[in-house]
């Protein structure tokens, strides 16, 4: 029901987002250096070159999002694909996406939420100024990472597949300003804290190993 109700909100911000850069079973790019109002797409991808400034949101249903070194971009968009976000990119919102991983590469900012359903989360030393949620994806900080919200880990629905155990690593000296939240007492969540790394707030509903 979720899924549909996000695909369906996707087409018709395509369809009414005519004032951006918008199409249907292709891609988009976008050139180094290059300025955009923002990129629409339904079946195809999205890439965002180096230095590139999208002044509007990237969304896509069925395809990747991928931002260049040094870019500012405003939200970041999919249902069925990855998002790769490279390094010192700052993300005016959030970036989320329904079946892939999202990962941040160093310096980067993300300054809304983090989130996917059935897929990892990476950061390395990268800043999410909200929160990072998952469902069934594994999420990694490293390299001095900040989540300044919580790391939460949201319960299954029937409809979506799962892995039987999902994996947080904070390590690298990486800081969790909130708390971990498994809200399926059922699920099997194992977080590994680095000695050097700290999560500040309770961990709740995981096993905890503090290396």
């Amino acid at each position: 029901m979720k899924r549909n109700l996000m695909l369906s909100v996707l087409v018709m911000s395509f369809l009414s987002f005519c004032a951006c850069d918008a199409s249907v079973n292709r891609s988009r790019h976008v050139g180094d250096g290059e300025r955009s109002a923002g990129l629409t797409s339904v079946n195809g991808s999205i890439h965002v070159g180096a230095n590139c400034t999208v002044e509007g949101n990237c969304r896509t249903v069925n395809g990747r999002i991928e931002i260049g070194d040094n870019s500012r971009v405003e939200e970041l968009d999919t249902v069925n694909g990855r998002i790769a976000i490279g390094a010192n990119v700052e993300v005016d919102g959030d970036a989320g996406t329904v079946n892939g991983s999202i990962e941040c590469g160093p310096g980067s900012k993300v300054r809304g939420k983090v989130g996917t359903v059935n897929g990892r989360v990476e950061l390395r030393n990268a800043v999410v100024s909200d929160e990072v949620s998952t469902v069934n994806g594994d999420v990694l900080l490293s390299e001095k990472s900040v989540v300044r919200g919580g790391i939460v880990i949201k319960g299954r629905h029937g409809h979506f597949s799962s892995h039987d155990r999902v994996e947080i690593r904070v390590e690298g000296g990486s800081i969790v300003e909130g708390g971990i939240d498994v809200r399926d007492p059922e699920r099997k969540v194992k977080v590994t804290i680095g000695k050097d790394s700290t999560v500040n707030g309770e961990i709740r509903n995981a096993e905890v190993i503090r290396e």
